[in-house]
């Protein structure tokens, strides 16, 4: 067992400074808003501090993250879900820079952007889930697998599933 609080390799700084980034990231991405996502990520993190849970191995501490940011996402959304349907969160447009290129292209990416988004946002969670884990956090199917409790079989349906929704939906928006 490692304790998260006694060895200096891996205490909640160490954790927040070399896994932080990418937590956020999934945070902002589950929760589809940038204060949701922060809170969400400050949460995750205090409960690791709280709790002062363990973890088996080194190698699991990236699943051993994320699977605490589920469980505390579970449980903001079970509180928050009153307020979500009265006031849905609308997703944060990251990076947007008009700069780059023709103003037009630039609304139209991001208007497919935000399509896609909402898209994947009205997903139900069981398709929602390993399509966050894996185009936003960019984990591996195994990973993904251990970090939902899942057989790698299921997480690979769910994610084609997940696709032909996806695709199903923008073919609507096409015609």
């Amino acid at each position: 067992m490692v304790d998260l609080h006694k060895k200096n390799n891996v205490c909640p700084h160490f954790l927040v400074r070399e896994y932080g980034d990418e937590i956020y990231k999934f945070c902002r991405r589950i929760t589809f808003s940038k204060e949701d996502g922060e809170d969400l990520f400050q949460n995750t993190f205090l409960k690791i501090l709280e709790t002062g849970k363990e973890t088996t191995d080194q190698s699991n501490i990236r699943q051993f993250l994320y699977r605490t940011a589920l469980t505390c996402w579970k449980d903001q959304k079970r509180k928050y879900a009153r307020r979500e349907r009265i006031a849905p969160s609308v997703p944060f447009e990251e990076n947007t820079d008009v700069q780059s290129g023709n103003m037009e292209e630039v609304l139209l990416d991001m208007e497919e952007k935000m399509l896609v988004r909402s898209i994947v946002a009205s997903l139900p969670e069981k398709y929602r889930l390993p399509t966050a884990l894996y185009y936003g956090a960019e984990m591996k199917l195994n990973e993904i697998a251990e970090t939902l409790s899942l057989p790698v079989g299921t997480v690979k349906n769910r994610l084609f599933t997940a696709r032909q929704m996806v695709k199903e939906e923008l073919m609507k928006y096409e015609r």
